[in-house]
């Protein structure tokens, strides 16, 4: 039996991004902080979006609220306007927002959900667990490695689809370490002790891990992994959300 080669995608626990204009527009979120941008558009995945004032600009018409239940307190936001001021956090309901390509544009004050944003604004996103991209193929999937830099390396497997095109993960990695090793030489171990642990028992073996902003590979990352990219063939519509 063979193993089956296990990545699941960059998550963070939050990020966020400063407003440079008076826009609903929010800037790009950075790759370091949720891995590529293309495809990047689940609004689903985020359980909380939060906004603190600059300087008192902007009007807001959402906060959270605590309605009491006769179990537990249960989370709903207001439609009234807010009392915004220098320093004040509102949440905002993450599903009366767009989210495109690593953007949020947040719907205008007026609206339930809604929010004018301005000049110096923050606005940062928390994201839920559980909803990651992850996937595994079978080691017998692996087509191999090419480094397209020093810091850089792309492993090729045989499409999902059985087309011709092949579903490619990106790693971001470190250059030459102390010890002259470039990053390409650490993934080319790291794979191989991969498809080569447990041949007897065929198992299901974590190569990469971002989950929860935090970075875990096999053999304790030591091609230092900063950035893991997917890109299957059926392209992100193709892929569960």
């Amino acid at each position: 039996m063979e193993n089956y080669l296990y990545f699941r995608k960059n998550r963070p626990i939050s990020a966020s991004v400063t407003l440079g204009s008076a826009t609903n527009t929010c800037p790009a979120f950075e790759v370091s902080d949720i891995g590529a941008l293309a495809g990047n558009d689940n609004i689903n995945e985020i359980a909380a979006i939060s906004i603190t004032s600059l300087d008192g600009g902007g009007t807001g018409h959402a906060s959270v609220l605590f309605v009491p239940s006769a179990i537990t307190p249960t989370l709903a936001y207001s439609a009234t306007a807010l009392a915004i001021a220098t320093g004040t956090t509102h949440w905002i309901e993450p599903s009366d927002q767009a989210y495109a390509n690593g953007v949020l544009t947040i719907d205008a004050s007026g609206t339930t959900g809604g929010y004018d944003l301005d000049t110096g604004d923050i606005v940062t996103a928390y994201w839920k667990t559980g909803l990651e991209t992850a996937f595994m193929y079978p080691v017998s999937a692996l087509k191999g490695m090419v480094a397209t830099s020093d810091t850089v390396t792309v492993l090729h497997f045989a499409s999902i689809l059985g087309s011709a095109t092949d579903d490619t993960v990106t790693l971001t990695h470190s250059g030459v370490d102390s010890d002259s090793k470039g990053g390409f030489d650490h993934i080319c171990k790291v794979m191989n002790d991969a498809c080569n642990a447990y041949p007897q028992d065929g198992r299901i073996i974590s190569v990469y891990d971002g989950h929860d902003g935090r970075v875990a590979s096999l053999n304790s990352n030591p091609a230092a992994i900063t950035l893991m990219e997917y890109a299957p063939e059926g392209g992100a519509a193709g892929m569960a959300t």
